[in-house]
């Protein structure tokens, strides 16, 4: 089915009055964007009580079979530091432009106004329609790791909710999460570090447009992003209002139980991605290391596909993995190891931080959340998250920050030190899907 017919289809069925709304983006700094209605819904999924108004909490909001609400991002483009970007005050060489995929006929026609197709739409070799992410972080629901508001988060350590608790014990390692997401269903899988950067990259359009806190919760003419449980005493560092509640480990809270909700989501109203800003670190595969180079993900990688081990072609590490799976960035690219040792700098700079190519490597590296070499420094406009630059063998990229990472946590941290085996109480992971 084509997407005129889902538009007829969703007509017929009065599901929405205006069909520009299917698998719409949105505009940022307005209601709703960030998140859109899914065009073909796949078996097991329903939509919720207002799925399909952009007004309610729900929109863009649906449920599977074992009680998880996912969130649908539909595909969009995005235009970095261009003349023609719309101007705001502090944002210039880092601004970023966002429209829907069904702005331009085709990605080529995309390219020759400057904008590129954010790098998460693209698996198996084929351009997505967009991509289900968990709403909150995974947690276990009867054996299965699932998206389940108020629960407990799985971590990679036996100590805290650990993978092993699942069904068919997954390893209480970093590469546990790969199996453990598949306790909900062979489709899914553990969510990458593309899908989290294109959160990342939505939050960052969404602030810069955003002029108050009607459709954006966190916004700040200061800390003007997404707020989450990083000060460890359950709430957030540039923000004491956010309050979580404890899950009973250490001072990690359950899974999207901040008040007020909608300062802890990548859209800043109660129908986004919560939990992107510390509480636990997320596994988020995408880019790896053979302890001498670099490796990003080939465009025609299947993510559902890959597998946990260190041998196979479908191994996200090992050789043969490596072979098979990534693209060589080489023992330097942008910020990472450009001193040439191990380092942690922020993100955010007075210069550009991240590429605006809209092709190759760097566009890669920028799906990716990935900065210049002039991108370091730490910014508000980019939380002053925290890139830690390290180059392990089995690399295992994590994302977020945890419950006690202050403003080193947040939509951009991203942290290169952790391996394969690594097993941590602060450490989990949450699930995606693609059409």
């Amino acid at each position: 089915m084509n997407i005129s017919q889902h538009i007829i289809e969703h007509s017929i069925l009065g599901i929405v009055s205006n069909a520009a709304a299917i698998n719409t983006i949105g505009t940022p700094g307005q209601q709703g964007f960030g998140v859109g209605i899914c065009p073909s819904l796949p078996a097991g999924f329903s939509a919720l009580a207002g799925t399909n108004d952009p007004a309610s909490d729900n929109y863009g909001n649906y449920q599977y079979t074992d009680g998880s609400v996912m969130v649908w991002v539909p595909a969009f483009y995005y235009r970095i530091a261009h003349a023609e970007n719309p101007t705001y005050a502090g944002y210039t060489v880092n601004s970023v432009d966002v429209k829907p995929y069904a702005a331009f006929a085709d990605v080529a026609a995309a390219n020759a106004a400057g904008y590129a197709l954010h790098r998460s739409f693209y698996d198996g070799g084929a351009i997505k329609d967009g991509f289900f992410v968990d709403k909150y972080q995974a947690s276990n629901n009867a054996g299965v790791a699932s998206s389940i508001k108020r629960g407990n988060p799985l971590s990679s350590h036996a100590a805290h909710s650990p993978f092993s608790g699942l069904t068919g014990a997954p390893a209480n390692a970093y590469h546990g999460a790969i199996v453990a997401a598949k306790t909900r269903g062979a489709d899914f899988f553990c969510s990458s570090r593309f899908i989290f950067a294109a959160l990342a990259l939505l939050s960052l359009a969404h602030a810069q447009a955003s002029t108050s806190t009607t459709y954006c919760a966190w916004y700040h003419a200061t800390n003007n992003f997404p707020k989450g449980n990083n000060n460890n005493a359950l709430r957030d560092t540039n923000d004491t209002e956010v309050v979580y509640v404890s899950d009973g480990y250490s001072n990690c809270g359950k899974t999207g139980s901040a008040h007020p909700f909608a300062r802890t989501t990548h859209n800043g109203q109660n129908c986004g991605v919560a939990d992107l800003n510390g509480n636990m670190w997320e596994i988020t595969p995408g880019l790896t290391s053979n302890g001498v180079n670099y490796y990003i993900l080939k465009t025609t990688a299947r993510m559902k596909d890959l597998t946990s081990g260190n041998t196979l072609a479908t191994d996200i590490w090992g050789a043969t993995g490596i072979a098979a799976l990534y693209d060589d960035l080489g023992t330097t690219y942008g910020a990472a190891w450009e001193t040439g040792v191990s380092r942690t700098v922020n993100y955010g700079n007075a210069a550009q931080v991240l590429s605006a190519e809209l092709n190759g490597n760097a566009w890669n590296w920028t799906g990716l959340g990935g900065m210049l070499a002039t991108g370091d420094g730490g910014t508000n406009i980019f939380g002053s998250d925290t890139f830690y630059d390290y180059k392990p063998n089995e690399m295992c990229p994590i994302s977020s920050g945890s419950w006690a990472d202050g403003s080193s946590a947040g939509v951009w941290a991203f942290l290169l030190y952790g391996v394969r085996s690594n097993s941590n109480a602060y450490v989990g992971f949450r699930v995606a899907l693609y059409l």
